[in-house]
């Protein structure tokens, strides 16, 4: 069942115009602010007991791919929305063989927007050093064949040439799974102050808290990335199967 999220705070931005010519013009803040308007429409208004059961089938498996579960599930529920998908298009892996994993785990698209898109990574949180590190920056202890140790982690994707190299924005979706949001937040901030070994591309310039209308959920953080700032806008959605199940039940008495 779908239920509302009241203290999630939504504002619907301008009309999309009707005119081609006047779609080419517009500016890139212009359609960030309808893809962050569909992506919390989508937070407030997802089916609890849905996407729990997806992620207790997806946990039964032999190699669970929980966070690539949730972000298909964000993605074909944003695909569903007749508004979405009258100016958007997500879609995540580049192949067609989803045992092979892409470059983006969301990616939306409008052929409007001069052609751009707006490429989130997706990370699942449950307040464990190990997956913050996942989601901003860590040693995988492999080695490159100039026996260096190779870093990966989702923010740093940003920064080591493998994403969004022709744009100045990115996004970071956050699937928490256990724990709470700000303790999330404080601990992805606080690793975001770490220096990456590109430094000083990804270098932390300043963050914007509650970026989003004012949504606890979210912020910004800007970066230093070749001379110039890369923002990458940050969602924290509370995915823990036991409060949204209960705050689904709940509604519903």
């Amino acid at each position: 069942m779908k239920m509302e999220r009241e203290y999630i705070r939504i504002k619907k931005p301008s009309p999309i115009p009707n005119f081609v010519p006047l779609l080419k013009k517009l500016d890139d803040d212009f359609w960030k602010k309808w893809i962050f308007y569909h992506l919390l429409t989508f937070y407030k208004n997802f089916n609890s007991i849905e996407l729990k059961d997806k992620i207790e089938n997806e946990r039964k498996k032999l190699f669970p791919r929980v966070e690539r579960e949730i972000a298909k599930f964000l993605r074909n529920n944003l695909n569903a929305d007749r508004e979405f998908g009258y100016h958007f298009t997500a879609f995540g892996e580049n192949t067609n063989d989803e045992d092979i994993e892409g470059n983006y785990d969301v990616t939306i698209h409008s052929t409007n927007w001069k052609s751009k898109d707006f490429h989130f990574e997706c990370k699942n949180l449950d307040g464990s050093k190990d997956l913050i590190s996942k989601y901003v920056y860590y040693n995988t202890y492999k080695k490159d064949p100039n026996n260096e140790y190779v870093f990966d982690g989702g923010v740093f994707r940003y920064f080591n040439r493998k994403y969004a190299q022709k744009l100045n924005f990115g996004g970071m979706i956050g699937f928490v799974l256990k724990g709470d949001i700000p303790n999330a937040k404080y601990k992805i901030i606080t690793k975001l102050n770490e220096k990456f070994n590109t430094t000083p591309n990804g270098d932390l310039l300043r963050v914007i808290d509650n970026s989003l209308e004012q949504n606890n959920f979210t912020f910004d953080s800007y970066h230093s990335r070749l001379s110039s700032e890369f923002v990458i806008h940050h969602l924290l959605f509370d995915f823990s199967i036991t409060r949204s199940v209960q705050t689904s039940l709940f509604s519903t008495q």
